[in-house]
């Protein structure tokens, strides 16, 4: 899938934007604060639903207005064209229309339209808590395999029921066996998702990041959440003690991590910022190597500032390897040169003009 067309109304500076892209590289430069981040912010939002920069829609809506209006015309692999649209309003009223349908749902979205984002905060896929880890992966997951997202509902839905159970400091064997042998089932199977996956991940992974860093001893890791080789129905006995003091459930596939280690230690003490971005570049550009070569699927990257701690060797390979995909891309810079010997020879490059919150090919 690839954006044809957009167009933009509200968001941050960006009062009225109508632009058409290439379905290649799409090159955005400008000053700061020109709107060059809010153009991959809006995409990013008919993707998943919200921004990458905030979770306040009173920020992402232009000030004094009540609403953004946001709209794309599509072109799937087959080349058929699609309509996005989608409205948020601050009074809560949101709406989301595909093909002039509504949709309920924004996972149909991420299914539509799969983005990978690579921005300056990108450090904290490694620094950060686990929860994002497990975004990562789990983004993962539900493309490469149709039964992920309902079984991650009803462990969702499971938890809930269990741990407002919790909540009360006891619990019945009748009111445990309503979901526990539930929740045991369907963890264990996305277990199984979760781990499949990575075993195709790891290998693209490592040879994306030979090509960017030498970095012999990372390893790449899994913790399901929960102790390894036992059956999560006895880790369920062991913690009930601890989880009704507690009020929640401890131990489960909400608590799963992707673990990254440096010669056995943590890798975020050990790497330094620059090398903790190439990591993630890695990791994202393995992600939409995969879903290209498994999905025969093409993900669109949204790349924020790519010189931001990168020297130029480093710039030149990932543009590279972003063109190698053979998909669509958007990349923002201050200048238009600052990332022209970086692209392959052949590779066409769209350059747009971002100035005072208005877009313009150049």
């Amino acid at each position: 899938m690839s954006v044809q067309q957009l167009s933009i109304q509200r968001l941050r500076n960006l009062d009225h934007v109508d632009v058409n892209f290439g379905s290649g590289i799409n090159l955005l430069y400008g000053a700061n604060a020109s709107g060059k981040t809010s153009v991959l912010e809006a995409i990013h939002m008919l993707s998943l639903g919200r921004s990458f920069r905030s979770l306040k829609l009173a920020s992402l809506i232009t000030q004094n207005k009540t609403d953004c209006l946001l709209f794309a015309k599509l072109q799937n692999q087959q080349g058929v064209p699609v309509a996005l649209g989608m409205n948020r309003r601050l009074d809560g009223d949101h709406s989301i229309r595909l093909n002039g349908e509504s949709l309920t749902s924004t996972a149909e979205l991420a299914s539509l339209l799969p983005v990978q984002l690579i921005d300056p905060s990108s450090a904290s896929l490694i620094e950060g808590g686990p929860s994002l880890r497990r975004q990562y992966l789990d983004w993962g997951v539900y493309h490469h395999n149709a039964a992920f997202f309902g079984l991650w509902k009803q462990a969702q839905r499971l938890l809930k029921q269990r741990n407002s159970a919790l909540k009360c400091g006891t619990m019945s064997a009748s009111v445990r066996a309503s979901f526990d042998p539930g929740l045991v089932q369907v963890a264990e199977q996305i277990n199984c998702l979760r781990e499949a996956y990575l075993k195709l991940l790891e290998p693209m992974f490592f040879e994306l990041l030979a090509g960017l860093v030498d970095l012999p001893d990372l390893k790449l890791g899994y913790y399901c959440g929960w102790t390894a080789n036992r059956p999560y129905a006895e880790i369920l006995d062991e913690t009930l003690e601890r989880d009704l003091h507690l009020g929640y459930t401890q131990r489960g596939p909400q608590r799963a991590d992707v673990k990254l280690t440096l010669s056995g230690v943590n890798a975020a003490e050990r790497l330094s910022r620059g090398h903790q971005k190439l990591v993630v570049v890695a990791l994202r550009l393995a992600q939409g190597k995969l879903l290209s070569e498994v999905q025969g699927r093409n993900c669109v990257f949204l790349v924020d500032d790519l010189a931001a701690e990168l020297d130029w060797a480093h710039r030149r390979e990932i543009c590279r390897q972003l063109a190698k995909l053979n998909t669509q891309v958007f990349v923002t810079s201050v200048g238009p040169n600052e990332l022209t010997d970086c692209w392959p020879k052949g590779i066409q490059v769209n350059m747009f003009h971002v100035k005072h919150g208005q877009v313009s090919p150049s």
